[in-house]
């Protein structure tokens, strides 16, 4: 994230005319019309997805725990962030998302046995809140009818609250869509890789707290997306995204160029 503010800090000059600088190589395109090289945006997404479990420790004498893979682990997701970008080729977007995320992960115990607990754990949330950084970048290609685009985005997450954890993901998201009138129509696919490792400690009936430390991946990295989006003008555009399969999601941005 820093690299990437002391890049646009850089670039900050080259954009403030009319006629700017950005993106670099614009003859490539010739007379065809280009974005506005700055923008912000806002963005608002949700997801649903299951995880697998790669690791699960737990201290707590006499008790055993069944095969972890046969747990059933749902996540729930909500994000909002705001995202800084630069055109710095006519083909090239890179931009920077700090953002807030609310997350509920519930581990289901029902379905797996544990020996010597005269009792079912039922089903323990491992829910968390913290900030979100990430760095990204869109390849694009198209003309005034049609485009094919794929964004890649690293993000980490620094959590606050009870438990120790870390998260990091890694997304891909291949588009291809037609332009007509101002809307853009587009379906695509997304890869999602997220590892996360929490530590903390389980409230259990009569038992108490019990240390626990916990290692979630994704059980589906792929799903299909859908999206509409509309150009207002050279300066606004907004767009909603749909993610559906074995992972579901939501994605809401708005964005002003200048």
């Amino acid at each position: 994230m820093r690299g990437l503010v002391i890049l646009l800090t850089a670039l900050l000059p080259l954009s403030s005319s009319a006629d700017s600088a950005l993106p670099f190589m614009k003859d490539l395109v010739g007379d065809a019309e280009l974005p506005r090289p700055w923008g912000i945006s806002v963005d608002f997404y949700t997801m649903d997805q299951d995880y697998d479990i790669e690791a699960l420790q737990f201290v707590l004498p006499g008790i055993s725990l069944g095969d972890p893979s046969q747990l059933n682990v749902t996540n729930e997701v909500m994000h909002l962030d705001i995202q800084a970008d630069v055109w710095l080729l006519p083909f090239l977007n890179v931009f920077g998302i700090v953002g807030k995320v609310d997350t509920d992960t519930l581990v289901d115990f029902s379905q797996v046995d544990i020996a010597g607990l005269p009792f079912d754990l039922g089903k323990l949330p491992v829910s968390f809140d913290g900030t979100v950084y990430g760095l990204g970048f869109t390849l694009v290609y198209g003309t005034e009818n049609w485009f094919a685009s794929t964004t890649t985005t690293f993000t980490e997450t620094s959590t606050s609250g009870d438990l120790d954890s870390t998260v990091d993901s890694v997304s891909i998201q291949p588009r291809i869509g037609l332009i007509r009138n101002g809307w853009r129509l587009w379906v695509g696919s997304m890869y999602l890789d997220v590892d996360e490792q929490h530590s903390g400690t389980f409230e259990l009936p009569v038992i108490g707290s019990v240390p626990f430390a916990v290692d979630l991946i994704t059980r589906d990295n792929w799903n299909y997306t859908v999206g509409v989006g509309h150009v207002f003008n050279d300066r606004a555009n907004l767009s909603l995204e749909l993610g559906f399969g074995n992972r579901e999601h939501t994605l809401f941005n708005f964005n002003v160029r200048f």
